[in-house]
């Protein structure tokens, strides 16, 4: 339990520097992929709900961190997606690799939604056909073919830890 807790720290903090770092300087279209939304899926589909909850409660508030006036917009969001993702843990399988990249695009446009209604909606600009095709689209094609191997990588770990789970039981 540690170890896997351990693991979602850093992990999720090395996938944030890598996400405003090395990402920031290969955007495609002016955005970046959201790495911290293939970690929050990943996790709800491997493990379930009230971790993936946990992971967006982590990644959230390293977002709030650095780009929030406000503290706990973006942990909502990622809660948020993070429940959601988490119902699909009961069909889990090891060898599907579709499910995966269908609940990170289904998880980062409903973010992007929420995104939109209160960044832009509340303030009174409601141009969403510009936000879609601009932000949305490019920024939800470039998550999923950036989750195609960011969850290979997160499986095996899952894999590699569930080994200390059963030591510990």
């Amino acid at each position: 339990m540690i170890i896997r807790a351990l693991f979602l720290i850093f992990g999720s903090f090395i996938l944030y520097v890598l996400q405003t770092g090395l990402f920031s300087s290969f955007s495609l279209a002016g955005v970046v992929p959201d790495l911290l939304m293939i970690l929050v899926v990943s996790i709800g589909y491997m493990r379930g709900r009230t971790k993936a909850m946990l992971a967006g409660l982590l990644c959230g508030f390293y977002i709030d961190c650095c780009y929030s006036s406000v503290i706990g917009i973006f942990p909502l969001f990622y809660i948020i997606v993070g429940n959601l993702a988490g119902f699909s843990h009961k069909i889990y399988d090891d060898d599907d690799h579709m499910t995966p990249l269908l609940l990170t695009a289904a998880g980062e446009f409903f973010y992007n939604i929420m995104y939109f209604v209160v960044f832009f909606l509340l303030q009174g600009k409601t141009n969403l056909s510009f936000y879609i095709y601009r932000i949305m689209i490019p920024r939800v094609v470039y998550t999923v073919l950036v989750s195609i191997i960011l969850y290979r990588i997160l499986k095996y770990t899952n894999l590699f830890l569930l080994r200390f789970d059963k030591e510990e039981d």
